[in-house]
């Protein structure tokens, strides 16, 4: 689960030293976003874009998530039509990658919503849609009404933070996000109960269906939240997923990143197929001609089983996705990056080879390999946790940028 800080201030300069701070802080690269509590400075002393822009020169390439929180919703800026300005406003710089925004969720007064949602998303921008109530917590009808109203708007994200009064409080909201989230595996959702009653909800992720969690190192900007170091050992502990494995066609590069990216976590790197090979005892294309894919779809969906659960580097086969039950191993067990190139990438590479794969037997060629791509990247998207684009990228550079979403994982 990715990790956002708030950051509040009452004013810009102490906003940006504590960004400054933020940044020299151990844990910095561990962090998934830095959010901005906009509403909360008492005083504005600069353009927002300068502020925005300094901002992002503080935290390189961290999400920076932009948030005017309403007196309508805990916040401290009053709701009305300066609120929808100043949100523009700050998309308008180019700068921030998310801007929060507090959807309605009855039938009326979506327009002004949706003209909004439009035109961050038009500058460039993601939305998150969220609901705040610091209050109560409704029955579990109501949460699941609250979040489908929720989703029903464009956006990419989804929040609701609410407050507990009971444990059956908090169950019912994490009730309500995994269906949620089963509903919609495509779509990310930040699901929290609010104060000391809440808190399990925060890091037990794996039931609620939330993606993110907000973590203090400064200050806690709602009740309940935890502090970094607290959350990471927490939260790493209670995740199913120990493992990485990367995923993509043959040929995308998951045999040479996955030894690198091993050696830099500390890991041991294991690619499937050559311990298939050495089970057999003959290569892998002599046992396609000899048994034939089913049996070797069976022997390779045992071993995924057998790695799972450890803290290593995974290089599977590109059809390992295949199987309905590897993929759900997958999930659950692995955080997986799906390694995508373009058909022309996977054919040079293979044709620099010394064995034709036996599945590409007669159809190397750009045609056949991307028609076999198209079948299996839906598959390879419904798995991964993150998409990694490898056309035009070094090694090194796919390298550092895999070991940075492990980091900010939690991995």
């Amino acid at each position: 689960m990715g990790m956002i800080v708030p950051i509040q201030g009452k004013t810009e300069e102490e906003c940006l030293e504590t960004l400054q701070s933020l940044k020299e802080n151990p844990y910095f690269p561990h962090i998934y976003a830095v959010e901005l509590r906009y509403d909360l400075l008492e005083r504005h002393v600069e353009p927002l874009s300068d502020f925005l822009r300094k901002s992002r020169e503080i935290i390189g390439k961290k999400k920076l998530i932009f948030t005017i929180r309403t007196n309508r919703q805990g916040g401290a800026f009053p709701f009305g039509k300066s609120y929808f300005q100043e949100n523009i406003l700050a998309m308008e710089s180019r700068v921030p990658d998310y801007i929060d925004l507090e959807v309605e969720t009855g039938e009326e007064g979506r327009g002004s919503w949706k003209e909004c949602i439009a035109m961050v998303q038009g500058l460039g921008g993601k939305v998150i849609a969220s609901y705040h109530d610091f209050e109560k917590t409704p029955g579990l009808r109501e949460c699941e009404e609250i979040l489908n109203q929720l989703s029903s708007y464009s956006t990419d994200i989804v929040k609701i933070a609410l407050m507990p009064r009971s444990k059956e409080d908090v169950l019912n909201l994490m009730l309500a996000g995994r269906r949620w989230k089963d509903r919609n595996p495509k779509r990310e959702l930040i699901s929290m109960s609010m104060g000391e009653l809440g808190k399990a909800s925060r890091v037990l992720h794996d039931l609620s269906g939330s993606s993110h969690s907000f973590v203090q190192v400064f200050s806690a900007s709602a009740p309940g939240q935890w502090g970094i170091e607290d959350y990471m050992e927490v939260s790493k502990k209670l995740s199913e997923k120990k493992g990485l494995a990367l995923l993509g066609f043959m040929g995308s590069g998951k045999s040479t990143l996955a030894p690198k990216i091993a050696e830099r976590c500390g890991w041991q790197a294991y690619e499937m197929d050559q311990l298939l090979e050495e089970k057999f005892a003959m290569r892998i294309e002599e046992f396609f001609r000899k048994f034939g894919e089913e049996r070797f779809r069976r022997e390779e969906a045992k071993l995924l089983h057998s790695l799972s659960g450890k803290e290593h580097v995974l290089s599977p086969g590109g059809g390992v996705v295949l199987r309905e039950e590897n993929r759900k191993v997958l999930k659950e067990h692995f955080f997986s990056i799906y390694i995508k190139v373009s058909p022309e990438t996977v054919l040079k590479r293979l044709a620099e080879g010394e064995n034709v794969r036996p599945l590409l037997q007669g159809k190397m060629n750009v045609n056949d390999i991307g028609e076999m791509m198209r079948k299996r990247s839906a598959y390879y998207e419904e798995v991964a946790d993150y998409i990694l684009e490898g056309d035009g990228k070094s090694v090194s550079a796919c390298v550092e940028e895999i070991y940075s979403v492990l980091l900010e994982n939690g991995l």
